[in-house]
């Protein structure tokens, strides 16, 4: 069974095809955005001492900013963990990537079942570490963030672009 929710309407270039492409093209400057937030004060000027910098605020609800879970370029932090840097920048990438990615998806089910092992490898990677079984590396979240945030778009691809579209 298809993952779409509904057509696009003949050959995908119709009213309902244009608002696809607008909200594609608009999703992929925001994912944009995000993961140039997200890098805080490695790219962003840094905050005066003793004050949080902005990008630390604006992720404040999201991510956890443990500074030891957080990449670190000559002693300036990003502005998430590296959990959550790899699943915006996989996101991002992955939703670039979305239109090629969506020929091979096709009706099939693979999507779904990439999507459930991210979950669940990201439930085994957080199970596994706060029962002390293996010690996580700011390498081995970002892997697993990625693997999640890639996911997604693939997962996504036919709402966008629907099988059989050229």
């Amino acid at each position: 069974m298809s993952r779409v929710t509904g057509e696009s309407g003949g050959d995908g270039r119709g009213s309902r095809g244009r608002t696809h492409l607008i909200l594609y093209a608009s999703l992929a400057v925001s994912l944009l955005l995000l993961v140039l937030f997200s890098m805080g004060e490695v790219i962003w000027p840094a905050a005066p001492v003793g004050e949080k910098h902005w990008t630390e605020t604006l992720f404040f609800g999201v991510c956890h900013q443990i500074p030891s879970r957080t990449f670190q370029v000559d002693g300036r932090f990003m502005a998430v963990n590296t959990r959550c840097f790899g699943i915006f920048a996989a996101l991002f990438v992955s939703w670039l990537i979305m239109p090629f990615v969506q020929r091979f998806s096709g009706e099939g089910a693979w999507p779904g079942v990439l999507l459930l092992v991210a979950v669940m490898i990201q439930i085994i990677d957080y199970s596994g570490n706060l029962m002390q079984l293996w010690v996580n590396t700011n390498f081995s979240r970002f892997w697993t963030g990625a693997l999640l945030g890639g996911a997604v778009p693939i997962y996504l691809a036919d709402l966008f672009f629907p099988p059989g579209r050229e």
